[in-house]
């Protein structure tokens, strides 16, 4: 019996509170996840941020409301070895944020990771109430919506919220950001083309793929491009292994043909129709199809001396790291000559984070923080492959689904940022636990605890937000950055904007500028621009 049919035959039994409440919850992850892809805030001063801050801030209200639903429930917290080991990052990413030298990127990464961690917990539970199906429904929906901006935007779509030099990045503001998000979404894509109940409902997500296909195609992104063959391959022995010896309608191999040919398609039609994109290249897409495992010149090279020169991060740190999200303040410690992810005449010289998740991850936590995120996804791979040959179809294709999307984060991860994004957390996170399947209980939180541990994250998580809501409003009240004044009031409501302070410290006289030079150097004092600001107007 599906999840679906289990909630129907059962509704009559279940009281309407919890109903309601379920109902909530997956209208919660719903609208989360659609507020995750489309925010964006217009803004010529904060870069990345103006994407990257209002879905941060989507991804902490929707953990903070899925947590206070999930209290509401007053089941039992049943906590399994992988939620153990995502609770245990949590609280090393915590602990490791306690050295950091910029607290306030410490505590942005921190938040990230311990909403993650909210967010699975609470799949878990609208899995346990039969969600299952909605849940996935609303992941698939809200990834076809943030494809289709950036497509929309290679055919000429424009808006002031767009960014037109990393197009076709759509509302995620970087073609690589919506593509790595899209080749997420895909496995989510097929699950729900092979699981509708409809043949109508199955023409319509395996469109979606079509659409899909033309995203990652346009984009690209060669991390994707990777990321999309190793999920797809993955994801297809894993059905292969599932389908053995079913005769169930799910594994009928028409739909799912139809649902390859129209990806197909979909990547046809982005390479022959004409768009608005403004490539350097006569042939973009070959070019970047054979440099796709290019690391002798180009950005592969520049990969690498990135990646040598952030494991020296991990030499000095070696324990704890340099902090969470704290890599770009420590980078020019160890940064060599030639180095292309160091521009030393720019005000900020680096981008925000390495070009990879792990890297990031053994620079930022240390190696610790590196073998429990391996023993957290060998732990989820390990439970998704047991559950593969089991009788109940559902949790079989939802287990190839599962993989699937482990895969793209991981191998996408390699090469770029995505599990270090909002986008990539909430997805990966709610898709996990939505798909996970039943597992033993290796602790179980009632009562008292139950109580005192969601009231702890509840807080935790309400302080991330507001933390956030205080970012959103900076970029408002900044403007368009003509107003010293208008940026002054922003560095009142986001004092750990190294951007704004190092803006007012080099467009005011020293009165006004010193106490600014002075904030922008504690926030990233190996950087040549504060360090300029602060010999400008000595103490």
């Amino acid at each position: 019996m599906t999840d679906m049919a289990r909630t129907t035959s059962a509704a009559g039994s279940v009281p309407l509170r919890r109903r309601v409440v379920t109902g909530l919850l997956a209208g919660v992850f719903a609208l989360g996840a659609l507020a995750v892809v489309l925010a964006a805030m217009p803004s010529p001063v904060f870069d990345l941020d103006r994407f990257l801050v209002p879905k941060e801030l989507a991804v902490h209200v929707t953990a903070l409301l899925a947590l206070v639903l999930t209290w509401l429930l007053k089941e039992p917290i049943e906590l399994s070895v992988p939620e153990i080991a995502l609770l245990c990052l949590a609280a090393w990413t915590v602990l490791s944020g306690l050295f950091a030298t910029n607290p306030w990127l410490a505590f942005r990464t921190t938040a990230l990771t311990t909403s993650g961690a909210a967010l699975i917990i609470s799949a878990r539970a609208a899995a346990r109430a039969g969600l299952t199906s909605v849940v996935v429904a609303a992941l698939g929906l809200a990834a076809l919506a943030g494809t289709l901006s950036g497509v929309a935007q290679a055919y000429g779509w424009s808006t002031d919220v767009l960014a037109n030099t990393r197009a076709p990045g759509g509302t995620f503001g970087n073609r690589n950001f919506m593509a790595h998000l899209t080749v997420i979404g895909l496995p989510l894509l097929f699950w729900l083309t092979l699981r509708a109940k409809r043949n109508l409902a199955a023409w319509l997500w395996s469109a979606g793929l079509a659409l899909a296909a033309m995203g990652v195609v346009l984009s690209r992104s060669r991390a994707a491009w990777i990321g999309l063959v190793a999920s797809l391959g993955v994801g297809a022995v894993a059905l292969l292994i599932a389908a053995r010896g079913r005769r169930d309608v799910i594994f009928v191999g028409r739909r799912l043909r139809r649902a390859l040919g129209l990806a197909a398609l979909g990547a046809a039609l982005a390479l022959v129709i004409p768009n608005t994109l403004r490539w350097r290249s006569d042939s973009p897409y070959r070019d970047t199809l054979r440099d796709v495992l290019n690391y002798r010149g180009g950005s592969g090279r520049g990969r690498l001396i990135q990646y040598r020169n952030s494991f020296e991060l991990v030499k000095r740190n070696p324990v704890f790291g340099t902090g969470p999200g704290n890599w770009p303040v420590l980078y020019p410690q160890v940064t060599t000559p030639g180095d292309p992810s160091f521009s030393g005449g720019d005000v900020m010289p680096t981008n925000p984070w390495p070009s990879s998740d792990w890297v990031a991850l053994v620079a930022e936590r240390g190696p610790i923080a590196l073998l429990i995120v391996i023993a957290l996804g060998a732990g989820l791979g390990l439970v998704f492959v047991r559950r593969l040959g089991v009788p109940e179809a559902s949790i079989a294709v939802g287990a190839a689904a599962g993989l699937a999307v482990l895969t793209a984060a991981a191998v996408e991860g390699l090469f770029d940022a995505v599990l270090l994004l909002p986008q990539g957390v909430l997805f990966v996170a709610v898709a996990a636990g939505a798909l996970l399947p039943p597992l033993g209980t290796a602790r179980t939180l009632s009562g008292r605890a139950r109580g005192r541990a969601l009231l702890v994250a509840v807080l935790w998580t309400a302080i991330a937000a507001t933390r956030s809501g205080f970012q959103v409003a900076a970029i408002a009240t900044a403007g368009a950055g003509d107003s010293v004044e208008a940026l002054e009031r922003a560095a009142v409501l986001d004092p750990g904007s190294y951007r704004l302070h190092i803006m007012i410290a080099n467009r005011t006289e020293c009165r006004r500028s010193r106490p600014h030079a002075w904030r922008a150097f504690r926030l990233f004092p190996f950087l040549p621009a504060p360090r300029q600001a602060v010999a400008r107007c000595p103490r």
